[in-house]
């Protein structure tokens, strides 16, 4: 019968691996990546009108319209264009080429008039038929228009009216042609002259073909990465995440042998599974999504650790392996869900306040967490079942581990120090803070960050003298190295500075393209950022981390009580003040994603203080004759290579994407690397002894009422 059992057992992990393998080829084939893994341009537009209150929702829906009719003429696949909030336009621009040319396509207002001498309007843009590029009598660029039936009237009684005088063609308010009348034109075609180039006059035609925009369009934020740094983003993902799949499966097999080889089978399912819905609900995968994805990696496994500690216990204590199975899952089951909801918790909120690639990251970790719970507790429960009693499982009984008062007194001295050492690290993060702050970066501040690739190495000096006309005093610069490529050898520079308006970013590149004669390819990345996109991110990100406190608070008060959750919360919020106080100190560099880390170290963090104050729980109710701080310290110490082991999977993934990840996640990762190590520290050190003092006070006040 045991056979016949391992063989099903056999059949069923190859049919796993086998449907596992298919549907990752499928999803990673089929699947939507973001701009920064395939180029392309992110633009931010503000609605002028409207922030005034002068506009209505009809107009923004109009612009949207208008502005889906360009793109589309464009040719761009998959575009993304969606109103975001009351005034906003969000525009995605995958794959794209020519980024300067398709911003000035989308935002240009095009708004066309023919007006006399006398500033009368004689013919506007809404009367247009048609417009396209054609050459003149003297073989220039130029637009032929062609007016409709309203139109052409209007421009032939002007026209008879006007001859030997100017007529002003207005785009957007500007003159940009003023000939002069020789003849009355009654067939509704006019040209306009002094174009530019034969491109120009394309790109104008096709503003004037679609219409003008009903409101004029700001640029707040815009975020541009060419298709030769996508494609580098994206290799070193997959390099992330193979090796970070590799160091986890590896540490399971060495730690824990069967059972890892069956967390590990469950594993490779869990990434199938959320490969797949990903693809399934064409979700954009941006690099910060990878991130969430790869970082789920390490926590998914945090489940099975938990499960496989508790029926480890269960055999140490005599059971057999069939027996401590069905009680360790039992037991584990409500750690399992209490850690992984208020995680969730926090990647909602971090989902409904963010926007672009931080709220990719909230999706893929939400779905990430979702099916490494299925993947636990129900395909790791039925692959323990099958193995039950084989060699595979085989784990040494030992007699039940004693509690040791000298081993209590320790870890109590250890975790009063503890509490000493975090109030003298927050004191100094605070005195850091309040002599010189953080290190915002452009997110915050508002700015323009251009990457480019100049074709050949180069000093700094020549890229200030490219920069000197521009009087951008106080710009960053910053040269782009790699393992194999000296920074004497280097291509790249990153160019940090004030914020450019799209007018100087052109005359930039232009001079860049002059002195270094560079491709189109060469622009690697673009970023403009308003300040008022900073400041707002600043009110969201804390606006974020009150609701999540808010919201883990109500849900460990009803799990557990409001002692539990307000030292959980004292504990996490802790966690995330180090990470700060590191960031400050060090004067590293905090852009938008440090915000998610942040919320993922408050969401993370309270995995290993939730298994803790599960066994805390459930030794209150099991050990009577115990003093409260024996409870408390013993199960501490009895979850010790649970915590220890969760935060080490993590840890590993995180490693690989701070080796194998690029410049714009390194901040995000070393974050999350702090945030892990401290989040460890503090559920073992200090969420239960804050519990634990507070719950001393409140029975010795009750005892001397009682008295």
């Amino acid at each position: 019968m045991k056979r016949n059992r391992f063989l099903i057992f056999l059949l069923v992990i190859m049919l796993l691996l086998a449907g596992s393998g298919a549907a990752i080829w499928y999803a990673i084939a089929n699947m939507n990546w973001g701009l920064d893994l395939r180029g392309g341009v992110y633009v931010l537009y503000q609605a002028q009108e409207m922030a005034e209150g002068a506009g209505t929702g009809d107009k923004l829906e109009r612009a949207i319209t208008i502005i889906d009719s360009r793109i589309n003429a464009l040719g761009v696949a998959e575009p993304v264009i969606q109103r975001e909030g009351a005034d906003r336009i969000r525009v995605e621009l995958p794959g794209i080429s020519d980024q300067q040319m398709a911003r000035q396509v989308i935002g240009k207002t095009a708004l066309l008039q023919f007006i006399g001498p006398d500033g009368e309007v004689i013919v506007q843009g809404d009367e247009l038929k048609n417009a396209y590029a054609v050459y003149d009598q003297y073989n220039r660029p130029a637009v032929a228009l062609e007016f409709n039936a309203e139109g052409t009237r209007k421009f032939a009684e002007a026209t008879k009216e006007l001859v030997g005088q100017q007529i002003f063609i207005h785009l957007d308010a500007e003159i940009i042609s003023a000939p002069v009348v020789t003849t009355a034109i009654t067939d509704g075609k006019a040209i306009i002259e002094g174009v530019g180039t034969l491109e120009e006059a394309g790109t104008l035609a096709l503003q004037l073909r679609s219409g003008a925009l009903p409101v004029q369009l700001e640029e707040l934020e815009i975020r541009g990465v060419g298709p030769q740094l996508g494609r580098d983003s994206l290799n070193r993902s997959v390099r992330a995440g193979v090796a970070g799949l590799v160091l986890v499966i590896l540490f399971m097999l060495i730690f824990y042998r069967g059972y890892g080889l069956i967390a590990n089978i469950a594993l490779i399912v869990y990434s199938a599974m959320v490969l797949a819905v990903l693809s399934a609900l064409k979700v954009t995968l941006t690099f910060p999504g990878i991130a969430g994805l790869i970082l789920s990696l390490g926590m998914a496994v945090d489940a099975n650790i938990v499960i496989f500690e508790c029926i480890k216990e269960e055999i140490q204590n005599g059971h057999t392996a069939r027996t401590a199975i069905e009680i360790g899952f039992n037991k584990a089951f409500r750690a399992i869900l209490d850690s992984n909801v208020t995680t969730l918790i926090a990647a909602a909120v971090l989902f409904y306040f963010a926007t672009g690639p931080v709220r990719g990251f909230a999706v893929t970790l939400s779905i990430g967490i979702l099916a490494s719970m299925f993947t636990a507790v129900v395909l790791t429960r039925y692959l323990l079942r099958l193995a039950a009693g084989s060699v595979l499982l085989k784990w040494p009984q030992t007699n039940q581990r004693s509690e040791s008062s000298k081993a209590t007194t320790k870890l109590r001295r250890y975790a009063r120090g503890a509490v000493v050492f975090s109030l003298l690290l927050i004191l100094v993060g605070v005195g850091a803070l309040f002599l010189q702050g953080l290190n915002y970066s452009i997110d915050f501040t508002g700015g323009t960050i251009i990457q480019l690739d100049l074709g050949r190495p180069f000093t700094l000096a020549e890229v200030r003298e490219t920069l000197e006309p521009f009087n951008l005093e106080g710009s960053t610069l910053q040269k782009v190295t790699a393992d194999n490529i000296s920074e004497e050898e280097a291509h790249e520079v990153i160019i940090k500075t004030r914020e450019l308006s799209a007018q100087e970013q052109d005359k930039l590149l232009a001079a860049f393209k002059e002195r270094f004669a560079f491709t189109e390819d060469a622009v690697l990345r673009l970023d403009k950022v308003g300040a008022v996109v900073g400041s707002e991110l600043q009110r969201q990100a804390l606006i974020a981390l009150i609701l999540a406190s808010i919201g883990m608070i109500i849900y460990i008060t009803i799990r557990f009580e409001f002692r539990f959750a307000v030292t959980a919360m004292a504990a996490l919020l802790h966690d995330a003040f180090i990470v700060i106080t590191f960031f400050s100190l060090f004067g590293w560099k905090v852009n938008s994603t440090f915000i998610a880390a942040i919320l993922t170290i408050v969401g993370y963090s309270i995995n290993d203080t939730i298994v803790i104050y599960d066994r805390i729980r459930e030794n209150l109710k099991l050990k009577r004759k115990e003093t409260l701080a024996e409870i408390v310290y013993n199960s501490i110490r009895q979850s010790l290579t649970r915590c220890i082991n969760t935060s080490v999977t993590t840890l590993l993934v995180l490693l690989t994407l701070l080796f194998f990840g690029g410049l714009t996640i390194r901040p995000f990762i070393v974050a999350l690397v702090i945030g892990v190590v401290a989040g460890t520290y503090s559920s073992i050190l200090l969420a239960g002894t804050l519990w634990l003092w507070w719950k001393e006070r409140h029975e010795k006040k009750i005892a001397m009422k009682n008295a």
